[in-house]
């Protein structure tokens, strides 16, 4: 018999989140412990997208530097925090404002922005290039346009061999 992976409380497995994210079991759970996600018995749909965005961003980096963490790390952090916030805003308000599939996130050292025209593209890259500052470009769009996929495709259960 078909099912949704969304339980009842509107949560779905930490199984589901790393299957459909491609971000392990172990990096959620790091994500979880510096706040990025929430626990694994909390996860929501959206939170698939915001796995990829984080760990994409590599903000597991950190993790294991909880006592003096340096200038570099702190600023990281503060972007990866900003991040995941601003592209949790734009998922979590799909319903009034849908998610075009070629929004992107522009990722740079200290700053993160949303997108969907390359024109913005060129300008923010090469603001980034002039600065000489590495920069990610993230699909969150098209992130959330395949999860929207999956939300909407029956899965079968696992069958038990008496």
């Amino acid at each position: 018999m078909p099912r949704r992976p969304v339980r009842r409380n509107g949560t779905v497995s930490q199984r589901t989140v790393s299957d459909w994210s491609g971000v392990s079991a172990g990096t959620l759970k790091n994500l979880a412990r510096i706040g990025l996600l929430p626990e694994a018995d909390s996860l929501r749909p959206h939170d698939v997208v915001l796995a990829q965005v984080a760990a994409a961003l590599g903000a597991t980096r950190s993790t294991n530097r909880d006592s003096q963490p340096d200038a570099r790390t702190t600023e990281a952090q503060k972007r990866d925090w900003e991040a995941v916030r601003v592209v949790a805003e734009l998922v979590l308000n799909d319903v009034s404002e849908p998610v075009h599939p070629r929004t992107r996130l522009l990722a740079l050292p200290s700053r993160v922005a949303l997108f969907t025209q390359d024109y913005d593209l060129l300008r923010l890259s090469e603001e980034a290039l002039t600065a000489c500052s590495p920069f990610q470009v993230l699909p969150v769009g098209l992130w959330y346009q395949e999860l929207q996929q999956k939300l909407d495709t029956p899965v079968e259960e696992d069958t038990i061999a008496a």
